[in-house]
């Protein structure tokens, strides 16, 4: 899905526990994003990290239990 210029991906839990929403966001600023969400209450899940496909990804969760997939995607 786009919202503006940003794409939203939504998939099943899987394999995952079962919360609210699981979602993965790409945004211009995967570190900005993450210290913004934690310094407005929510929980660290993972800090963020380049992965081998291109993407600088962190995840977090939400106070309602959404866990939030925060994005760049910088290339291989």
């Amino acid at each position: 899905m786009n919202i503006g210029d940003s794409k939203i991906m939504i998939s099943e839990a899987g394999a995952r526990e079962r919360v609210p929403a699981f979602l993965y966001v790409y945004v211009r600023d995967t570190d900005g994003a993450y210290h913004r969400a934690l310094e407005a209450g929510a929980r660290s899940l993972e800090d963020p990290t380049d992965l081998p496909y291109g993407d600088r990804r962190a995840m977090i969760e939400d106070a309602w239990g959404n866990v939030w997939q925060i994005a760049t995607y910088r290339g291989r």
